[in-house]
């Protein structure tokens, strides 16, 4: 899933020159490697008479719109700042293609590889197919904005409601230019199979906040778009499908046990764990090229869950903050002695993590899954489900989620399909490695055969 964790504040900052050959307008997305994945960002850039203005998204963490400031360009050479409260992030970089950039990110202290494409050459891309229908649909004080496509032909399915995972995404679910739920709607509408897909919370024409929607905030919405479409004179349904990719696995599992419009249910890389159990095993994985010795990393790692525990019972946190200063100041003082001498204030540093660490798992929405068990919900299902899981995903592994999500739907004993995509990776892309790290470099494309596989699946269900 979508990294939900992040040990360093999110500021950036990039350098663009007035004078080169290539220009920096227009949608760049790229990724900074944090431990357990890759951070999104999305850079949206605009020339004008007097230089460069540009905006930053930052999709996991909800942040949508933040100013850059200054952008400047000399040659190939780019730099781009970005400001949030005390801290100020950098990113400097060069053209090594017209649409690709590469560099540093640094926020003062050691830097980290970045790398950016240029996914559209201008902001407002908004072209809509023929069979594309925009919609606002009401949540009590919530909008939420989306997308219906529809068969020119007969229909000949439910409609397939989209869920999108974790981090605050569009309705297309768009990652690194890879428009994964606009792909699929396109591939089911020409296949009799009507959709919709919406944007979360927060973004595009979606109102509220991502990050304080509760996972029943989250599968309140979806009820309210079935809600919508049961009773609308326009464009009625009786039946639906849901479809949730990652944590939006979470969320479509929750609804398809409590609401019997709801007739098939498809889970993409869905997990099966709690969030803290995933988060513990993320963590694991970043340690794992680290020469610390494995006992002080499970003390970390407990030390961390610690936090979870204090923000959940809302109970004795400064104890466990103090705990995890001392269990976290302990790995950096075993680090080699080149990277402990790196670091230009370890007390800051230890601080600064422990507060933010604090701080992500006191945010609405994660506390809301840091315990649930997405399979207690599976065990209930009464109607056909498809399982995809990608050999190659890195982020919701076979090993961690597959044979627990079998126990829950044989426990369940509605009919169920368990299918294991070749070379796949999280996107369900085809891959070399599957690790977030290659997303940008990838076709942006499903593996073949994936997209026929689900709609044979719904028009056989």
């Amino acid at each position: 899933m979508k990294n939900l964790f992040s040990t360093f504040a999110i500021l950036i900052l990039f350098a663009s020159q007035s004078f080169s050959q290539h220009s920096l307008q227009g949608v760049w997305e790229g990724g900074i490697t944090v431990p357990g994945g890759q951070l999104k960002i999305v850079f949206k850039i605009t020339e004008t008479e007097n230089g460069y203005t540009g905006t930053l998204d930052i999709p996991q963490q909800g942040a949508k719109g933040l100013s850059l400031d200054p952008i400047t360009q000399t040659g190939d050479s780019v730099s781009l700042n970005f400001k949030a409260g005390q801290v100020t992030g950098l990113f400097t970089g060069t053209f090594v293609s017209p649409t690709k950039i590469i560099g540093s990110y640094s926020q003062g202290g050691p830097s980290t590889p970045f790398s950016i494409v240029r996914t559209s050459a201008t902001i407002n891309n908004s072209s809509k197919a023929d069979n594309e229908i925009s919609l606002l649909i009401t949540n009590g004080d919530i909008d939420i904005g989306g997308t219906l496509t529809l068969p020119e032909g007969n229909i000949k399915a439910p409609l397939f409601i989209m869920n999108s995972g974790s981090g605050a995404q569009d309705r297309d679910s768009n990652v690194f230019g890879f428009k994964i739920f606009e792909v699929i709607a396109q591939h089911l509408a020409k296949n009799g199979i009507p959709s919709f897909r919406f944007d979360d919370r927060g973004i595009n024409q979606s109102s509220g906040e991502f990050s304080n929607a509760r996972l029943q905030d989250l599968t309140s919405d979806v009820e309210a778009i079935i809600s919508y479409f049961q009773n609308s004179t326009d464009y009625t349904f009786r039946k639906f499908g849901l479809l949730g990719h990652s944590q939006g696995g979470v969320v479509a599992g929750k609804v398809a046990s409590e609401n019997k419009a709801v007739s098939e249910l498809i889970l993409m890389g869905s997990t099966a764990p709690s969030l803290s159990e995933i988060l513990r095993y993320q963590v694991e994985f970043a340690y794992s090229a680290s020469p610390i010795n494995k006992a002080l990393v499970e003390k970390e790692i407990r030390a961390r869950e610690s936090i979870m525990n204090a923000v959940v019972r809302g109970t004795e946190l400064n104890n466990a903050k103090e705990s995890y200063i001392k269990a976290y100041t302990e790995v950096l003082n075993n680090l080699p002695e080149a990277q402990r001498n790196s670091i230009p204030d370890m007390n800051a540093m230890v601080s600064s993590q422990t507060e933010q660490l604090a701080a992500l798992y006191s945010s609405p929405q994660i506390k809301s899954l840091l315990f649930y068990v997405p399979t207690k919900d599976l065990e209930k299902l009464t109607i056909p489900t498809l399982v995809l899981f990608g050999d190659n995903d890195t982020q919701v592994t076979i090993s961690q989620n597959q044979a627990k999500i079998r126990t829950a739907l044989e426990t369940s004993g509605t009919g169920y399909t368990i299918k294991v995509i070749e070379t796949a990776n999280h996107l369900f892309q085809k891959s070399n490695t599957g690790l977030a790290s290659e997303y940008p470099t990838l076709d942006r494309k499903f593996v073949g055969g994936f997209l026929e596989y689900i709609s044979s699946w719904i028009l056989d269900n």
